[in-house]
């Protein structure tokens, strides 16, 4: 069950990344926006004490929730490893290529298998911008079972 606010969350996250144009700068903010956007999930699932924990520890608890839309989830949590492996490639890689076709396949990914709000005509850059608030809106969107 998301919340109003959600969608300017996803709004919000493609305008903060739209306004850049280098692919390499997008996949480090839109990590790190994603990192915020994990914790606002685990926090509305009453999970607390998170705050320093990897991105990759984060994505295991998600991966541990038992949520309504489990089958989303399966999907969300495969995306954010993929993202955080493509991530952790840049950062210790010195011959990492950002345009070696896997953050694409990434981006396309998201966009075939999420709703998420189009905002702008799809590039590149734009559909890996849509990327990442699409995924941020349906990370949101999860909700533990009760």
């Amino acid at each position: 069950m998301g919340h109003e606010i959600d969608f300017l969350t996803e709004w919000a996250v493609w305008a903060h990344l739209d306004s850049t144009p280098d692919l390499e700068k997008i996949l480090l903010k839109g990590h790190l926006l994603l990192e915020i956007i994990l914790d606002t999930t685990l926090g509305r699932n009453n999970l607390k004490n998170f705050t320093n924990y990897s991105f990759h520890k984060k994505i295991t608890i998600i991966e541990k929730i038992d949520f309504d839309s489990s089958p989303q989830r399966d999907l969300i949590v495969s995306s954010l490893k993929e993202i955080n492996q493509l991530r952790n490639r840049f950062a210790h890689e010195f011959n990492f290529d950002i345009k070696d076709g896997r953050f694409e396949l990434w981006a396309t990914n998201i966009i075939m298998n999420f709703e998420g709000t189009k905002f702008t005509k799809y590039t590149f850059r734009t559909k890996a911008v849509h990327s990442f608030s699409t995924l941020s809106k349906n990370l949101l969107d999860l909700t533990a079972s009760t």
